[in-house]
């Protein structure tokens, strides 16, 4: 299964709930709650629609890419985007987590905010890596079973004698550290409960034509991207 989301994950201490105030604060002034629904159906939002929903002493945010694309264009070092200033304001001590991945691009990106401070910036595809801050708990586990082989990163494939890439890694990247908050990791039976009994509001936001423009503008290059590795898979099986 391929794997598309982009989610916020923010420490809920004070069970704050008011969905209507938080989109406004990062803003989405003209929204309508459109129906409930599982975080199955809403962890790749239809475009223009947010998922808010609670597990685990988290509020959980699925923005479809509305919200994460502005922290990573934005990402000169740990700088904050404005919708991360909004939620600050909001959760001042609170940890947020904000994961995000394309599987057709081998894509994956994360942060780490801890008491209105960002720590720590990773995103990674195909030939591409940026980072800034200290690496955190859950990805050292994960860099422990790497090895360096010409100035790139590489992970053995415990069954047989091939290796992974960084990017190949989307997976584990991305769900262990979401994990860090939701304290069960998605793609497997311990996030059932998640998946199946955890009730999400979904929000259709009209947005302006410049909102939208910005967001098709992320998601060009994704397809983009999908697209320059399909034509170099057909090179390599063809001139090999």
């Amino acid at each position: 299964m391929g794997w598309n989301t982009s989610l916020i994950i923010i420490e809920n201490k004070e069970n704050y709930s008011n969905e209507n105030e938080l989109l406004k604060s990062l803003g989405f002034e003209n929204f309508e709650q459109k129906e409930n629904t599982t975080f199955d159906e809403i962890l790749n939002p239809q475009e223009n629609q947010i998922g808010i929903g609670y597990y685990n002493g988290n509020l959980i945010i699925c923005d479809g890419y509305l919200l994460t694309t502005k922290s990573l264009e934005e990402s000169k070092n740990l700088n904050l985007a404005d919708y991360e200033k909004s939620l600050i304001k909001i959760f001042p001590k609170a940890e947020i987590v904000t994961v995000s991945c394309v599987s057709s691009v081998n894509f994956h990106g994360y942060s780490l905010i801890q008491n209105g401070e960002k720590k720590r910036l990773k995103i990674v595809a195909e030939e591409m890596k940026q980072e800034f801050g200290n690496r955190f708990e859950e990805e050292i586990e994960i860099y422990k079973k790497s090895y360096e082989e010409n100035e790139q990163l590489l992970w053995k494939d415990e069954n047989d004698d091939d290796f992974y890439t960084e990017d190949q890694l989307m997976e584990d990247f991305t769900f262990k550290v979401a994990k860090r908050r939701l304290g069960v990791e998605i793609a497997t039976e311990e996030a059932d409960d998640l998946f199946e009994n955890t009730e999400f509001k979904v929000f259709q936001l009209n947005l302006s034509e410049k909102s939208v423009s910005n967001n098709f503008k992320w998601k060009k290059y994704l397809i983009i991207g999908g697209i320059i590795i399909i034509v170099k898979i057909l090179f390599k099986t063809i001139f090999k």
